[in-house]
């Protein structure tokens, strides 16, 4: 335009249209990278789950022997209250267990929370650049 300060650093509507595109491609690599993340368990849950099933099925048929053997030491009552406790405790020992294995996963994207964090800083960086470029020019 005529008569125009020529433009010197960044705009403001540079910055905003920079900040966008920056949120936009964040946002993509966030949700390919959370479906990495997510597709990465699909088979090791589904083979957890085969073996889970069949396991159930040994360990129901492994119960019922215990019991029936204890029976006749103990009587049947009592053999199934004595197999029914340790069952609670190694299940509860196992899912203890499985618990804390699940804590250590971390599913969060982190390649995306590092760029996000390193464009805010350059973001940053470029919007404290433009405000000194433009209180020099004030000076000038």
């Amino acid at each position: 335009m005529a008569g125009s300060a020529p433009r010197r650093g960044l705009q403001p509507r540079q910055l905003i249209g920079g900040l966008l595109g920056l949120l936009r491609a964040l946002a993509a690599l966030t949700t390919a990278e959370l479906k990495a993340n997510i597709g990465s368990l699909r088979a090791p849950l589904a083979m957890l789950a085969a073996a889970a099933a069949l396991l159930l099925t040994a360990l129901t048929l492994a119960l019922v022997a215990a019991v029936l053997a204890l029976a006749e030491l103990v009587g049947p009552i009592a053999a199934a209250a004595i197999v029914a406790l340790v069952a609670v405790g190694a299940g509860l020992a196992l899912g203890w267990n499985a618990l804390s294995r699940l804590q250590r996963i971390n599913l969060a994207p982190q390649r995306s929370i590092a760029t996000l964090g390193a464009q805010i800083d350059r973001f940053a960086g470029l919007a404290k650049n433009a405000d000194e470029a433009a209180k020099d020019q004030q000076h000038d």
